[in-house]
């Protein structure tokens, strides 16, 4: 367990009082079976209940003050009308934590939320470690603490998962699957309304917990992203893998989350990008979840930089071809076979036109035992792959024959530097012998191709971008910049340009021109063609005006351009304060735009993306959290589904993707630095130019919070 945390008392209980224990308390009599269940001694549990002298088969007291005895921790089981009265008892005891289960609290309106905020002042005036209200519980496998208002399964048992979960109904599944699945768990809790304790703080606990590799989570909302982070922060450091299943995308299931806790839920596009950023592993479904799970808590899990592939071993045809394709969908590599794994796969099959990867030995397992054997072998001593999948038969009862085979798999994994992971063609029920060798041996099993790839892929994604450095903290542009904002509001261009220039965010060359021989006499020093812009507060989004004028190959062109920009602007605005007409030379390059919007509960958020269509169009646009490095922003670039353009396309050269990406990161400490003060910033478009030659944003728009006068 995690040494000298303030959750001790919760997961490593040795004695608990149960408060309104009754063998007709639904709650109460759940708990206390789940701690026999599990193998709580169950001397050590107090039932207190103020008017029996005996509660499952065990003396009972009064009150929770007339306990001899220390208590540790202690179940609430009553409503919540008495809860106040139950925390002067756990003061006066001392208790050091608390679970209460209870709901009608935030999430049941007005009288309800007083009645948490007074919960929440008693618990932490007495130091009190509480979990919930409106929760479930909690399970503490090693310590045999089942501490659960649902049936645990008996199956459970003790390993290297821990669990947290801002929903207790998704936990009490998860923890059914994982005692079917054969998934240890180290321990496992529902938080419920968090008055106290909060998803952040769970997820500090198993990141210093040294028996918790894996930290699965379902997660609806966190009141403090910044604490959050901190937590994967420290998990990503200790060598953990938190694998989080988020809910609340839509604005629909944002209403529920509101309506189910209490708390609010932000952007999901921009919340994704923060967890990505700090190392989780998002998946879509609780089916991915659990087939994630598996597979990281594997024992094989290592850092990898995955230069190899993996070889898909199966007894079919079709599934060949099926595999090929979900593989490439998935991002799963499939490298060819060496020609000496090949030649001795194409002797022992006696098939001269195979492929090869994925490899179907068809029936030769119960053919030609010894061939078969030798193709496994031959498959674990490829240079190509580091990972070798296999989909076999699984009958539904175990022979001596199946089980052999994977115990075959298990030797050969066991002597080389291969990973081994069991698929199965579809999501089809197994009798428990199969599970039970399958955790014997330890070969994690996926159910059903497609969720078993993707969680492979997720995988080797994983261990990648720890072994490649990704999660570095961003460093502080150099030098360190002393801009400070003077005006609110829209600033002008001049300002705007100040504070970009601070941060050696670069812009195109530009002059500010006063009158039409300002405007020819800067064109001609900074060359044909060109482009006139209005500049002014009052017209930040300069094509809705007529306030732009492209292409203007002579003089002749920048008189009139600059006279009708200025006509029509005082046509449709009148009242506009015009800075001048900016002159800027037309430069040629991929356009692209950066950008910062503000998510309600994250703040800053970046927006990176192609220009013209790409966006307006296909939202084709990837976010990040700030401060990111510029390595950060080149795999945010990479995301991007029109991608390909910035790397040449159909003859152009490519672009300078380093450049934006500095840029990118530039901006990302700008908004950063700025916080609050920032309401947007928009770069569009930034021309990105041939390779080595730079980008350069060509308009930028800074608007800034209205300061009070």
């Amino acid at each position: 367990m995690s040494r000298n945390s303030p959750l001790e008392c919760l997961f490593e209980a040795d004695r608990v009082a149960i408060i309104g224990a009754s063998e007709r308390n639904h709650y109460a009599a759940t708990i206390f079976r789940n701690l026999q269940k599990l193998g709580f001694e169950t001397s050590q549990v107090v039932p207190v209940n103020p008017n029996r002298p005996e509660v499952f088969g065990l003396k009972a007291y009064p009150s929770l003050v007339e306990v001899p005895g220390e208590i540790p921790l202690a179940v609430v089981a009553t409503n919540a009308k008495s809860i106040l009265s139950v925390m002067r008892q756990l003061g006066e005891k001392g208790v050091k934590g608390a679970i209460v289960l209870a709901d009608g609290f935030r999430e049941a309106g007005e009288e309800g939320k007083a009645l948490q905020l007074q919960l929440t002042q008693a618990a932490r005036e007495m130091g009190l470690q509480l979990v919930g209200p409106n929760c479930m519980g909690l399970v503490s496998v090693p310590r045999r603490l089942g501490l659960w208002a649902g049936e645990l399964p008996r199956s459970l048992r003790a390993g290297n998962v821990a669990c947290v979960f801002q929903s207790s109904g998704m936990l009490n599944l998860f923890l059914s699957l994982a005692g079917k699945r054969g998934v240890g768990l180290h321990f496992a809790v529902s938080g419920g309304n968090e008055a106290v304790l909060t998803a952040s703080d769970y997820l500090t606990y198993a990141a210093d917990c040294p028996q918790a590799s894996v930290i699965v989570m379902f997660m609806e909302a966190a009141a403090d992203p910044q604490k959050l982070t901190l937590a994967l922060d420290r998990a990503l450091a200790n060598g953990k893998s938190v694998i989080i299943l988020r809910a609340g995308r839509t604005e629909r299931a944002k209403r529920n989350v509101i309506a189910h806790t209490g708390n609010l839920a932000g952007s999901a596009a921009a919340w994704d990008a923060l967890l990505d950023q700090h190392g989780a592993i998002l998946v879509n479904d609780l089916d991915d979840l659990i087939e994630t799970t598996v597979l990281f808590s594997s024992t094989q899990v290592r850092p990898d930089p995955h230069e190899r592939g993996v070889a898909l071993a199966t007894i079919s045809g079709g599934d060949c071809t099926l595999l090929c394709d979900m593989s490439e969908q998935e991002g799963i590599p499939l490298p060819e076979l060496s020609p000496e794994t090949l030649q001795t796969m194409v002797e022992k099959l006696d098939k001269p036109t195979l492929v090869g990867n994925p490899l179907d030995v068809e029936n030769l397992q119960r053919q030609n035992e010894e061939s078969f054997n030798h193709c496994l072998a031959t498959l674990f001593q490829e240079p190509r792959v580091d990972t070798v999948g296999v989909r076999l038969n699984l009958p539904n009862v175990l022979s001596d024959l199946q089980a052999g085979i994977y115990e075959r798999i298990a030797s050969l994994r066991a002597v080389s530097d291969k990973r081994v992971v069991v698929f199965s063609r579809a999501s089809e029920p197994l009798a428990d012998e199969w599970y039970a060798l399958f955790g014997r041996l330890d070969l994690p099993f996926v159910q059903e191709y497609r969720k078993g790839l993707r969680a492979l892929a997720r995988l080797r994604r994983s261990e990648s971008e720890r072994a490649d450095g990704r999660f570095v903290a961003p460093e502080r542009p150099s030098p360190r910049p002393t801009s400070r904002l003077r005006d609110s509001g829209v600033l002008s261009f001049a300002a705007t340009a100040a504070v970009l220039n601070d941060y050696g965010i670069p812009l195109a060359p530009w002059r500010m021109a006063r009158s039409a021989d300002e405007a020819i006499q800067a064109a001609e020093t900074l060359g044909f063609p060109c482009v006139l812009k209005l500049s002014s507060v009052d017209v930040p989004h300069k094509t809705e005006y007529g306030a732009l004028a492209l292409g203007l190959n002579n003089t002749e062109d920048v008189r009139t351009a600059y006279q009708q920009l200025l006509s029509r602007v005082r046509e449709k605005k009148p009242d506009a304060k015009i800075e001048g007409v900016m002159v800027q030379p037309q430069l040629r390059g991929v356009e692209c735009l950066l950008g910062i919007s503000r998510d309600p509960q994250l703040g800053p958020v970046l927006v990176l993306g192609l220009g013209g269509i790409l966006v307006e169009v296909l939202k084709d646009v990837a976010l990040r959290i700030p401060p990111i490095t510029a390595a950060e922003a080149r795999r945010a670039l990479e995301s991007l589904r029109g991608r390909a353009i910035l790397r040449g396309f159909r003859g152009s050269p490519p672009a300078d993707v380093d450049a934006l990406a500095e840029t990118a990161s530039r901006l990302s400490w700008l908004a950063y630095d700025l916080g609050e003060d920032v309401l947007e910033i928009d770069l569009n478009p930034v021309l990105v130019l041939p390779a080595g030659q730079g980008a350069v944003a060509v308009d930028a728009l800074i608007v800034t919070r209205n300061r009070p006068e």
